[in-house]
């Protein structure tokens, strides 16, 4: 199950001590099954976890959001993981120049969208991100949903001017979000999916109209040297197939 990890205090560790024999047996030899996965698959993966867990009792699934980017970087770099869904396949092929990946496969599609305040009707389309003073808030340009915007831009000609006006690159785009919810920023590019919840009533949402041709697609794929490649592979095949279509759909991701 998704959770935190911090240090304990010693009062807290003699009552785990005393209470152990209250403990769920087995609890402490489950299988731990780390999955690296974009931040904008926060939401949906999460809603995953529950069923994949009931399915597989001896299993809690770990998750590792961040930017794909940082993500690709750690397995490079041989951090321990089993599964790695990126936002685009730039990041999963960086990630295969490893060795340590499986095929991958395509899972999900998404939408670029305009945000601004909830308050500012001045921005109408990609067009008025070129206007001078603008504040524009991006993700950093290899963080796939900047690498996204910026091909959205150069689409529509605007990529030079828009970009003259970046005050911010992000690590991922919540952090977009973020700087656009709190006033930071006049405008920033985002997925359409990150505009829910909480967040939602702060912003404005605007079609990003003239780049339909710019389709952010995600893509799984387990690691070849994950130490417990059947559930791997079994976490893969649950989000590539009916489960997954449903629990993204419900999040607003579109079918591959």
């Amino acid at each position: 199950m998704t959770r935190s990890r911090s240090a304990a205090s010693g009062v807290i560790l003699l009552a785990a001590v005393v209470l152990g024999c209250s403990a769920a047996p087995g609890a402490a030899d489950k299988k731990e099954l780390h999955v690296s996965a974009a931040m904008s698959l926060k939401e949906a993966f999460t809603d995953l976890e529950a069923g994949f867990e009931a399915e597989h009792p001896e299993v809690d699934v770990v998750f590792n959001f961040a930017g794909s980017q940082i993500l690709a970087a750690q397995i490079v770099a041989g951090a321990p993981a089993d599964v790695f869904a990126s936002a685009d396949r730039a990041q999963m092929e960086r990630a295969a120049g490893s060795q340590r990946m499986q095929p991958a496969r395509t899972f999900a599609k998404n939408r670029l969208v305009i945000v601004t305040p909830a308050g500012d009707s001045s921005i109408q389309g990609p067009a008025d991100l070129a206007r001078p003073g603008l504040r524009l808030v991006l993700a950093g340009e290899a963080v796939p949903v900047g690498a996204y915007a910026r091909e959205a831009l150069n689409r529509v000609g605007q990529r030079d001017a828009a970009l003259a006006n970046v005050v911010s690159n992000e690590e991922n785009v919540r952090g977009v979000i973020g700087k656009v919810a709190a006033g930071e920023a006049d405008a920033g590019v985002v997925y359409a999916t990150d505009v829910a919840g909480e967040v939602a009533g702060k912003l404005r949402t605007v079609a990003f109209a003239g780049a339909d041709d710019v389709v952010p697609a995600y893509e799984i794929a387990a690691l070849a040297d994950s130490p417990q490649p059947a559930l791997a592979a079994a976490f893969v095949d649950l989000v590539a197939g009916p489960a997954g279509a449903a629990a993204l759909g419900k999040r607003g991701f579109l079918p591959p």
